[in-house]
């Protein structure tokens, strides 16, 4: 079981991702090809990207010697609550960098990653996309007469970052850091046969108004390093579509279109210049406070319901030697041999 915590504050979204590059010209392109609008001109080395939703922006790339993810950044959902944490942390607040202004807390968590809480950031007018195809002809039911799918090849429109994955050596400090701080609600909760959770999925904490399955989660392992950041756009078309553009440009693809079993997003993962996993979701669960926490076994056959079989970039690296941890073996056995979920 979770234990419950009372937080010190409930943060509302996620807003923004930080990365580090010694290549930002080609990383732009590929934020570009992804769905993600360069707003003004890179200056100071920093260059900033926007979805087609009302963030201020959604990706900061700094010019730099190292690839690099430095952290994100959470909404709050009120100034009192961003002067509650700094209060709670003894530190002070300072402006937020790059466009939108605002205040934010900069914090740090148990691996190192930058943590920002911000409030007061400008918001953009959201950007003109289509609709989403809503109507869809079923067997028993036509719903779209004359009414014909033309989707062209192009970048999947973008919306929001929709959550971040991290890895950790360190799951239950950081799983509590995150809880106390800005109070996520496990969802989802995978363990291996002790009962030690391994894998967990978060949402923030909205009361009755629903939240994404899950905006942070966290996957126990030997270093602490970033998985992927996913963000979300309209539909399966879009997903489709903004696959065959990317393939187009030359980008590695690595692993999708599928649906996910915890959250249900149908989903497909890439990988940018320097190696770092980015997903297009769409369709995924949302949550309210009330939604009780599910606890399921570790496996393979867990992580999704249909599509091609796990890449072996993301299954643990083996074999393992003969003195490692027993949580370790216990990951790598059910990640590594496990069914496929067509054979469960």
């Amino acid at each position: 079981m979770i234990p419950p915590v009372e937080p010190i504050v409930r943060a509302d979204a996620i807003a923004r991702v930080s990365f580090e590059r010694s290549d930002p010209v080609r990383m732009a392109r590929f934020l570009a090809d992804f769905g993600f609008v360069p707003l003004a001109p890179p200056a100071e080395g920093r260059q900033y990207f926007r979805g087609c939703g009302p963030a201020s922006y959604c990706v900061e790339v700094i010019a730099g010697t190292h690839d690099v993810f430095l952290g994100f950044a959470l909404s709050a959902r009120s100034r009192d609550d961003l002067h509650a944490l700094a209060r709670f942390e003894r530190r002070g607040l300072g402006p937020a960098e790059g466009p939108g202004g605002g205040e934010r807390l900069r914090l740090h968590d148990p691996d190192g990653h930058r943590v920002d809480l911000l409030w007061g950031a400008e918001t953009l007018s959201p950007l003109s996309v289509r609709e989403p195809l809503a109507a869809v002809n079923l067997p028993n039911a036509a719903t779209r007469i004359n009414r014909p799918v033309r989707s062209e090849p192009a970048p999947a429109p973008v919306f929001r970052i929709g959550h971040v994955v991290l890895q950790t050596p360190r799951f239950g400090e950081m799983m509590d850091w995150y809880r106390t701080r800005f109070g996520f609600l496990a969802s989802d909760i995978a363990t291996i046969p002790d009962g030690t959770p391994v894998l967990g999925f978060f949402r923030f904490d909205r009361g009755e108004e629903p939240a994404d399955h899950h905006s942070l989660a966290l996957l126990a392992g030997p270093d602490a390093r970033l998985l992927h950041v996913s963000a979300e756009t309209i539909d399966l078309d879009a997903i489709g579509q903004g696959q065959q553009h990317l393939r187009a440009q030359g980008w590695n693809h690595h692993w999708g279109i599928g649906r996910h079993v915890l959250g249900s997003q149908i989903f497909d993962y890439w990988k940018d210049n320097a190696g770092d996993e980015w997903e297009h979701y769409a369709d995924g669960d949302i949550m309210t406070a009330d939604y009780p926490t599910g606890f399921h076994p570790l496996s393979r056959a867990g992580l999704w319901a249909w599509g091609d079989d796990l890449p072996d970039s993301m299954r643990p690296p083996g074999p393992l030697p003969a003195d490692a941890p027993a949580q370790a073996r216990a990951i790598f056995e059910a990640l590594s041999v496990a069914p496929r979920p067509w054979l469960r």
